[in-house]
């Protein structure tokens, strides 16, 4: 199997085995100093000899071919670093960290199937890997097969009842299969157990926002707190609260999107929205559709609502142009070719 570079190939160096060694540049000089460099730089190792020299000493330990993989996918070397956790695995089969690694990277590379082969390895082999039952679990829900997603998730509480994403995962399964209660309790679990977990309150403001519960919007303030910089959950609470008819705090939080997101096409669309359904405030409505186009130039809603904005304040020749916009970005665009022949027609 040949493994290609893949983006943030670093990302599993923070919870695995540390880096190793560092590249060393050498200068050369002309002058009596030159001789001594050069003697000097017979002596330095290279970054991977350490590496090298522990699994020549250590042959069936699988840490030190775990260790040198880790290492190769710094250097973005992900197929050698493939390679030496499958040495690894030669070393000693129930080395675990090679099977989750060598799991995750193909799942990051969307090879799935291959990926489930790794992970039914890990659980033959390493069955008390906690990350192969949640990743397995992971692949149950997808397809469907929600017993067996249970059966990984309970196998992985077992072994570590704080597990969060287990909670998390479970709660998904309850919500689809309309167990909505159990859904909400399992979603609780999951930040009771790590109430530092993002995700877990972006879901839980979905699931109640959903259902118009006024506490998703406690749930979106929490995850703005744990991540001040992010758009998402500003986002939610916004459309939340332009659900609830909130309109002046859901255009407040649109103005805050674009001062965390300058470029945020929708933060502005979605005021334009507000003014011209809600507010029927049809100039305001044109400013934020404009801001919108600015943005984002193929935004062909942008365009259309903008036109009807127009076609409000009788200005049917700038209304006909955007709608015609609209059209040429979307040729299928039903509403639109309806609204310019309105526009054309006057009826």
């Amino acid at each position: 199997m040949r493994i290609f570079p893949i983006a943030n190939a670093n990302r599993w160096n923070a919870s695995k085995a540390p880096l190793i060694g560092a590249f060393v540049l050498l200068s050369f000089s002309c002058g009596t100093q030159d001789t001594a460099s050069n003697s000097a730089s017979h002596d330095e190792k290279s970054p991977m000899q350490p590496l090298d020299e522990a699994i020549l000493e250590r042959p069936n330990d699988p840490r030190v071919y775990h260790e040198r993989a880790t290492w190769k996918l710094a250097e973005l070397d992900p197929q050698g670093a493939f390679d030496d956790w499958e040495l690894a695995l030669r070393a000693d089969s129930s080395f675990a960290l090679a099977w989750e690694n060598q799991a995750e990277m193909l799942f990051q590379m969307q090879n799935f199937e291959d990926c489930l082969t790794k992970l039914e390895g890990c659980l033959k082999h390493s069955p008390e890997s906690t990350t192969c039952l949640l990743k397995r679990a992971e692949f149950a829900i997808h397809l469907q097969q929600f017993e067996q997603a249970f059966q990984y998730l309970n196998d992985a509480l077992r072994l570590n009842d704080q597990l969060h994403e287990a909670y998390w995962m479970k709660g998904r399964i309850y919500a689809t299969t309309g167990a909505e209660e159990k859904a909400l309790s399992s979603y609780q679990t999951a930040i009771e157990v790590n109430p530092d977990f993002y995700e877990g309150f972006i879901t839980l403001g979905i699931f109640l926002a959903e259902r118009s519960d006024p506490m998703a919007e406690e749930y979106y303030r929490s995850a703005m707190e744990l991540k001040p910089a992010a758009v998402e959950p500003v986002y939610n609470l916004a459309v939340h609260y332009q659900n609830e008819n909130r309109l002046e705090e859901a255009l407040a939080l649109y103005r805050e999107i674009l001062v965390l997101d300058p470029e945020n096409a929708t933060a502005s669309f979605n005021q334009g929205y507000i003014h011209l359904e809600y507010l029927t405030n049809y100039d305001s409505a044109v400013h934020w559709f404009s801001e919108a186009i600015v943005r984002l130039p193929y935004y062909h809603q942008a365009f259309f609502n903008r036109g009807l904005a127009y076609e409000s304040l009788g200005m049917n020749s700038s209304a006909i142009e955007d709608y015609s916009q609209a059209l040429r970005i979307k040729p299928d665009y039903t509403v639109a070719a309806r609204a310019k022949e309105r526009a054309i027609t006057g009826r």
